[in-house]
């Protein structure tokens, strides 16, 4: 059992979180790279949850299984389909490169997630994406269906 003393892991935990957010983003107009964080650290989210009384607490680390885009904020939950998706199996590697084409002009905004834990990703990270990105890529591997990386390259 812990003292009463301060616990510095929530802190620790949501500063890699936005020094994640601010590292993978370039200047608008270049060449965007973002790469998906591979885990997210126990205690990354913390808060209050609905119904009232409850309370929102992530006790173990969750780690990448999925990404993608959508169109709209990620509450209204825009999800697209990519225009390209090739899949090459190698032993006990597999990788997939997913391309999606983005026609401008439209008044949604366009958005990546990274999702952790089992299934479809029930935890998501969400980031904007420059307005003027035309495409993005998503290149990810897995070795034995555990994700080796997830990396977005938008232009």
């Amino acid at each position: 059992m812990r003292g009463h003393g301060f616990s510095a892991a929530p802190v620790l935990a949501s500063l890699a979180v936005m020094f994640w957010l601010f590292w993978s983003t370039s200047a608008h107009g270049a060449e965007q790279q973002i790469q998906c964080p591979l885990t997210l650290p126990a205690v990354t989210v913390q808060g209050k949850a609905s119904p009232p009384g409850w309370r929102l607490v992530m006790p173990q680390e969750a780690t990448l299984t999925t990404a993608g885009m959508l169109h709209g904020p990620p509450e209204e939950s825009g999800y697209l389909a990519p225009a390209e998706s090739k899949r090459r199996k190698q032993g006990k590697r597999s990788s997939w490169v997913q391309r999606w084409k983005l026609e401008r002009p439209h008044w949604y905004e366009t958005w990546l997630y990274c999702g952790y834990g089992g299934g479809s990703g029930p935890l998501q990270l969400f980031k904007l994406v420059a307005k003027d990105v035309r495409e993005c890529t998503l290149t990810s591997s897995t070795t034995d269906g555990v994700v080796d990386q997830m990396v977005f390259v938008c232009k």
